[in-house]
């Protein structure tokens, strides 16, 4: 047993050092150009000490404001390219395999219940995280990207396709074929380190309450179609809300007696969607796989025959 915790450790220690190091090279890469750019346009001179002080002088968010227009285009390309890098680190090297069909993958009632069902969620932990008063420490970047085509883009359909595939797919999958006795202990972990990946106070509680969601989607139908779909939702809402925002000068903000009523009737909602869930969508297999994935190999550990990983 100590064994397999050391290895499941291991294993999802490695994707985050991945995960981190991407994001920070091609932010930085990014970063230098744009920096670069901002002095050859108004002096016409590179000075390579400037440049190379980066990693050393300024913090993140004083160079972000600092570089302007050309910082928002930096953080918005370095988040698309290291995007792109992690999910083909994770299909090249089988931590994640590509279903066949995916849009095939779960019935379009229970397709479209799932998507209810995280909607009604975002409500109510939307309402909870307000009510907690946690900061918003990445409100300017996340503000600035939301004003840009490639920010948007990054915001709104990259990073749900990575972090589904990351989280749930990669680690969330990974630890129900490695305790398949233990499916909400997979699920919970992979939402805590979901959200506590975000570092940023409101998106870690906000992120794992909606991680769980998705765990528990994911876990039911075995499809990470709707987690997907689900997350492009909240994240695109998101997006709108942020570039409206300037122009709300608090105007729409709902009194406390709304915003219970909207917990009360979203959470009534929320319990009536996983039933339904529930009723029409067949069994989960055990032990557990995803659609599309080998059946398990009869083995101790339960694990996929085709994954080198868990066989360790």
């Amino acid at each position: 047993m100590e064994k397999k915790k050391t290895n499941s450790f291991l294993y999802i220690a490695k994707l985050l050092i991945y995960y981190v190091l991407y994001q920070g090279l091609f932010s930085f890469i990014a970063m230098c150009v744009a920096y670069v750019y901002k002095i050859t346009s108004t002096t016409g001179i590179v000075d390579v000490g400037e440049v190379v002080a980066l990693s050393n002088g300024e913090s993140d968010e004083a160079l972000f404001s600092s570089l302007g227009d050309a910082g928002v285009w930096a953080l918005a390309v370095g988040l698309l390219l290291s995007t792109l890098m992690m999910l083909w680190h994770l299909v090249h090297f089988g931590y994640f395999k590509l279903g066949k069909s995916p849009l095939s993958q779960v019935s379009r009632p229970v397709m479209l219940l799932c998507i209810l069902l995280i909607f009604s969620c975002m409500c109510t932990f939307n309402i909870f995280a307000q009510w907690a008063g946690l900061p918003d420490s990445l409100a300017d970047e996340m503000a600035g990207l939301s004003h840009n085509v490639l920010g948007v883009l990054a915001i709104a359909v990259f990073a749900p396709l990575l972090e589904e595939v990351l989280f749930r797919g990669a680690i969330q999958g990974y630890l129900m074929r490695k305790y398949p006795s233990s499916p909400w202990r997979a699920i919970i972990i992979a939402s805590l380190i979901f959200g506590v990946i975000h570092m940023n106070p409101i998106q870690i509680f906000y992120a794992t309450m909606l991680g769980i969601v998705f765990g528990w989607i994911y876990y039911r139908t075995g499809s990470l179609v709707p987690c997907i779909i689900g997350h492009v939702l909240n994240n695109s809402l998101a997006a709108v809300t942020m570039i409206t925002e300037a122009d709300k000068n608090g105007e729409t903000e709902l009194a406390f007696g709304e915003e219970v009523a909207v917990v009360v009737v979203a959470t009534l909602l929320s319990l009536l969607f996983v039933r339904l869930i529930n009723k029409k969508q067949p069994a989960v297999p055990k032990p557990w796989h995803a659609v599309g994935e080998a059946v398990p190999c009869a083995s101790d550990d339960n694990v996929s025959a085709n994954d080198a990983e868990c066989q360790k």
